[in-house]
């Protein structure tokens, strides 16, 4: 995995902010925050929902796990019952489970929302060759016809999306001028998928 890509990684984000914000935390912890992500669901900003897992020793079927303005913590269901009060000391993996949820989803919002180049262009050539992109779709306009047809070139279209506005294209070995676009990344996926 390329250095660009490990810190697109949302995942590895918001494992990385837990760790940060717990550091005294082992990574059995960390593991079955993990294993747990799953089974989490927002019920509505502040309230969620943690499936019990029988493999993690859960006994109900559901944990409520919601912030509590008056305790200035998270509380969760099982902190409720019996030996709770080691799990609130400890904090429970059905909260570290929605802590990570919580970060997952503020990482993806924001590799989606980053700012990347999009650029397209309609080439007519042998050989399309795009370098320095970090995605890009090259598709042919009309079906091959005989060999001497694709020896003469094909129309292509390509679109590609970039760091900067710095990727190439090469047509037959020439590079071909790009207008680019400031785009986020995720309305720059949806054109280049479009």
């Amino acid at each position: 995995m390329s250095r660009a890509n490990r810190r697109a990684d949302p995942l590895r984000i918001a494992l990385e902010r837990l760790r940060r914000d717990f550091p005294g935390k082992s990574r059995s912890w960390i593991k079955r925050a993990l294993l747990r992500l799953p089974y989490v669901r927002e019920v509505r900003d502040g309230l969620y929902v943690v499936e019990g897992v029988r493999e993690l020793g859960d006994w109900k079927p559901l944990y409520q796990v919601w912030w509590s303005g008056r305790e200035g913590r998270w509380e969760c269901t099982c902190y409720y019952s019996t030996w709770g009060w080691r799990r609130r000391r400890g904090i429970c993996t059905h909260v570290a489970s929605v802590l990570l949820y919580r970060r997952f989803k503020r990482a993806v919002e924001a590799v989606e929302n980053r700012p990347v180049y999009f650029a397209s262009a309609e080439v007519e050539c042998v050989n399309v060759k795009v370098r320095g992109s970090l995605e890009h779709r090259i598709t042919p306009l009309e079906k091959a016809g005989s060999l001497l047809d694709f020896a003469r070139g094909r129309r292509y279209v390509v679109y590609i999306i970039a760091e900067g506005p710095s990727a190439e294209l090469l047509c037959d070995g020439s590079p071909v001028e790009l207008a680019w676009e400031r785009l986020s990344l995720k309305v720059a996926k949806a054109l280049l998928e479009g």
